[in-house]
């Protein structure tokens, strides 16, 4: 079956979006099946404001038409969420809703899909047999901008305090543009930290990663070009006394050394030691209320935190208001908090979403305030809500190349027959939240959401 396809541009809301889900050789390729490809053009109309990373010529040479009309469409792929004006009737949509946990600053847009009879496909739950999610390439690139920008973080507030160091020459990720420049700038400040070192006035720096999935592997992959020695917990206060400002170190940890048991649960913290840390992780994931966070044992000693771990309320904080006082009082060594997953008030209760052009604010842990900006007294924390966006072009890219395997089956499925019967792939099917306005079997939970 061959269809109208159209390329949404991202709303003007979303500060420094520039990602497109379909790249131009996409758009080729889609063409070369036969369908017919309308695409907005990438300046809004109004404000001349560009939103896409690749130029509308490049889609023009891929076969496709350059129209602010989308109505003919009938399988619409943006990225975001889409504004509700935007959302025509008995539509295909494939997005990123953030709408499956039941986020409230989405239940106006799910309403109106509902309304609107459409079928939303959703990248995020595109998963194979294991559950396993299988478009993941925006979460390297949320590592690789994080650390880009954590570290440009305190190159700028050490500058600010008249403090020489080798990150002051570190651009903002979107500043770089592309990954290949921000790894050149990241060899040229490794060459700084080998002659020069580190700050005399700093203790030893040391960058605290929480978690080991796909985002702090990207991360590491940048910080892994400086100079670096890799450390366990036992070794933090050696190195914080001792270590050697030729070089960075790295505490990367994960869930069985993030948190530890409470002394008051119920199981038996001989028992826990003998598990391996398979066995530590399932028991936390299944009974978070038995466990706390260990990271009073961390936050004294560190001068950059990475959080890299996902989050639900269901489970401990790392890092609350309270942690950071107490340790504030003693320790003034934590300068950064890179939060890259950014939940607010979550796994660090005091953080915020931040945009791309106004990306810190300074967290003061004895008055609990936050202030925009370099300046104040305080923590530094960055916690950019779409980090990925920094390198657009390379995200676009990488997105679209774990896209591109569904393409011919979601452009070619028939959506006016049911559900079961659409031939679509089995992946698909289970990121598909709504058929033609009514929750799929895995979703009818989500009624409650826009029945409130």
């Amino acid at each position: 079956m061959k269809n109208v396809v159209g390329i949404l541009r991202e709303g003007l809301s979303k500060k420094g979006e520039n990602r497109v889900a379909i790249t131009p050789e996409s758009a080729k390729q889609i063409v070369g099946w036969g369908h017919n490809l309308i695409v907005q053009s990438a300046t809004h109309p109004v404000t001349g404001e560009v939103k896409r990373a690749f130029e509308d010529y490049e889609y023009v040479k891929s076969g496709a038409v350059i129209s602010e009309d989308l109505s003919d469409a009938k399988i619409i792929f943006g990225l975001k969420e889409i504004d509700t004006d935007k959302i025509f009737p008995e539509k295909v949509y494939c997005f990123f809703s953030h709408t499956h946990k039941g986020q409230l600053k989405n239940r106006r847009m799910l309403k109106a899909l509902i309304e609107n009879k459409s079928t939303l496909v959703d990248y995020e739950l595109i998963r194979n047999e294991n559950n396993v999610r299988l478009v993941t390439a925006f979460t390297y690139n949320a590592g690789y901008a994080g650390i880009v920008d954590s570290l440009w973080t305190l190159g700028i507030r050490l500058k600010n305090n008249n403090i020489s160091n080798p990150f002051a020459l570190l651009n903002q990720a979107v500043k770089e543009k592309h990954f290949i420049n921000a790894k050149d700038s990241f060899t040229k400040t490794a060459n700084d930290i080998e002659i020069a070192g580190t700050p005399k006035e700093l203790p030893p720096i040391i960058v605290c990663f929480l978690g080991k999935g796909k985002t702090a592997k990207g991360a590491r992959e940048l910080f892994n070009i400086l100079p670096h020695e890799d450390i366990n917990i036992e070794q933090l206060k050696d190195v914080y006394q001792n270590g050697s400002k030729n070089k960075l170190y790295a505490l990367h940890i994960d869930i069985e050394e993030i948190y530890r048991m409470k002394k008051d649960s119920n199981y038996s913290l001989d028992d826990y030691n003998k598990l391996n840390v398979r066995e530590k992780q399932k028991l936390y994931f299944n009974n978070p209320e038995l466990f706390e966070t260990n990271l009073d044992t961390v936050l004294p000693y560190i001068t950059i935190l990475m959080n890299c771990i996902i989050w639900s309320k269901k489970y401990p904080r790392t890092t609350t208001k309270s942690l950071t006082q107490s340790v504030y009082k003693t320790h003034r060594t934590l300068q950064v908090i890179g939060d890259i997953t950014c939940d607010p008030n979550g796994s660090i209760e005091f953080s915020k979403e931040t945009w791309i052009d106004n990306p810190v604010y300074i967290y003061n842990p004895e008055t609990e305030t936050i202030t925009d900006g370099f300046e104040g007294d305080g923590i530094a924390v960055m916690a950019v809500t779409n980090l990925p966006c920094e390198f657009s072009a390379d995200a676009s890219i990488q997105f679209n190349s774990n896209l591109a395997p569904f393409y011919k089956n979601i452009l070619s499925a028939d959506y006016k027959k049911t559900f079961a019967d659409s031939t679509l792939a089995p992946e698909i099917k289970r990121a598909i939240i709504m058929w033609n306005g009514e929750f799929t079997e895995d979703f009818k939970y989500m009624k409650e959401f826009i029945e409130e």
